[in-house]
């Protein structure tokens, strides 16, 4: 950890607070996941009703393959959505920001795989071992695994060099 923040940062002090409250309520959200589902999908099906678009939301939910989600879509989706915004959001407080980008583009490439292997295993007519690969990786993505993994990584890897007092060994 650094000493100074830099600029414009909050400082350590308030940042490990923050990111434990923010894992404390994914721990939370998975803990109790049934429920925060069944308050999601009894939300998406108020709003849907109220703007009409119940019975289209219900012939896209009967397209969507059990290999995909048992779970209504818009409710796994604002779930997703959701827990994947507040990892980031830690990832933010944790890592320096130029590490952010990486980290970013990493959650990006996993969702976009994912997308490709649903979209081609729909396309390619129900192909199950894509739907169930795919399905993995979200729930890989959509879990506190890869911030664990992430913040010693990237601190590491963006850590900025050392300089040692010591002189080189010359032999």
């Amino acid at each position: 950890m650094p000493l100074e923040p830099t600029r414009g940062a909050l400082p350590w002090r308030v940042r490990l607070p923050l990111a434990a409250l923010l894992a404390a309520l994914l721990f939370w959200a998975g803990t109790y996941d049934v429920a925060v589902f069944a308050w999601l999908t009894a939300g998406w099906q108020r709003l849907l009703e109220a703007i009409g678009l119940s019975p289209l939301a219900q012939r896209i939910q009967q397209g969507i393959s059990g290999d995909v989600t048992t779970r209504s879509l818009p409710a796994m989706l604002t779930y997703g959505l959701a827990y994947t915004s507040i990892c980031l959001l830690i990832l933010a407080l944790l890592i320096p920001r130029r590490a952010m980008r990486t980290a970013a583009g990493l959650y990006l490439g996993v969702f976009a795989l994912s997308a490709l292997l649903l979209l081609g295993g729909k396309a390619a007519g129900d192909v199950r071992w894509a739907y169930q690969l795919g399905r993995r990786l979200i729930d890989f993505i959509v879990s506190p695994l890869p911030v664990i993994a992430l913040v010693p990584l990237l601190r590491w890897h963006y850590a900025p060099p050392r300089t040692s007092p010591v002189a080189p060994i010359e032999l």
